[in-house]
Formats: structure tokens, C-alpha cells, sequence
């Protein structure tokens, strides 16, 4: 595949004008066509990545705690139709939340902490308008390091909207003799 790509990078352009006066661009040669010079293709090289201040969690602490955290509820791609808006989210830790050392769960709706980081495995989120959103979760601890985190559930709110069922008029108009 990569010499296949490889040609088309170095592919010849021809150009000409057909019967109809038209200019024609093409990769085949034809009588009369004129062999165009394509300038160079661009490339990029992009910086080295500046070193980071981050100290990711060995492993083997990681190990000690926490072997998976999943969102089991809403389930992947879900449709919650609830008119108030209200996504009630269930996630397994295993092993328990060690609340002796101060751990908790911090949540995230689209990608932004959705309040503060609490002590359970279960949040109600209420009011939400329709549409769609992203949901994670990670456990931190004491000092706010990331200890291990769920994949992103996306879930779709449906709420009925005031468009579709319109409001009836208040009052009829006079019947006409």
C-alpha cells in the first residue's frame, strides 16, 4: 500500500483541452497534452514535545488499589427520555472505593468536572437539556492524582420538546351567524 501511495506522490500531470474547449487535468498522457511541473510537496516537522511536570502513578500503586472502574449504567450510545432531565449514573469500582484514604470519584460530563470529587460510585445529575453528551469518571486521591479512570459513555437525553406539541389557544374565536 505505502509503494502504491508512493507512486501517486510521484505521478505526472498532464494537461489539455478537449473538444469542447474544455481544460482537462489528468494523470494519463493524451496527444497534445502538456506535461505539467508540480512544485514539491509540503511537509512538516513538528517541535519536540516540551518534558512534562506530570509524574504519571507507578503501576505496581496502581496495583495495590484499583483493578477496573467501569460506568455500567447508562449503558454506551443509551437514549435517557426523561422530561426533567435527570441521568442517573451507576459505576463499579473493584476493588471498593477506599474511602480511609481519602479517595473519591470525580465525574465529568463533556469532558468538564461535573461538580466536586465525592465518596460513592453513584451520582444523580438533574435538569439536563436534550441532547448529547459525554460522561467519565476517575477515582483521585488525597492530593487530587488520578488513580484510575472509565472510558467515555455517550448518551443521548430526549426530552419532549414545546415544538412538537404546541400550546392550544387559550380561547376559541365567536362562531359566525
Amino acid at each position: 500500500m505505502l509503494a502504491l501511495f508512493a507512486c501517486q506522490a510521484n505521478a505526472e500531470i498532464y494537461k489539455s483541452i478537449n473538444a469542447a474547449g474544455e481544460v482537462v487535468y489528468t494523470d494519463t498522457p493524451t496527444q497534445g497534452a502538456e506535461k505539467l511541473k508540480m512544485p514539491a510537496l509540503p511537509t512538516y516537522t513538528p517541535p519536540p514535545l516540551p518534558a512534562s511536570s506530570y509524574t504519571p502513578v507507578q503501576a505496581t500503586e496502581k496495583a495495590e488499589f484499583y483493578k477496573s472502574f467501569v460506568i455500567v449504567s447508562p449503558a454506551n450510545e443509551e437514549t435517557i427520555r426523561n422530561n426533567l432531565g435527570i441521568l442517573n449514573i451507576e459505576a463499579q469500582l473493584t476493588p471498593a472505593l477506599q474511602d480511609k484514604l481519602k479517595h473519591r470519584v470525580q465525574y465529568y460530563l463533556n469532558g468538564k468536572p461535573y461538580g466536586t470529587p465525592i465518596g460513592k460510585t453513584s451520582l444523580t445529575i438533574s435538569n439536563l437539556d436534550r441532547g448529547e453528551y459525554t460522561l467519565s469518571a476517575t477515582v483521585v486521591d488525597a492530593d487530587g492524582t488520578a488513580l484510575i479512570s472509565t472510558g467515555d459513555v455517550v448518551l443521548y437525553i430526549k426530552r419532549h420538546s414545546v415544538l412538537q406539541n404546541p400550546p392550544k389557544p387559550t380561547h376559541l374565536p365567536a362562531a359566525k351567524p
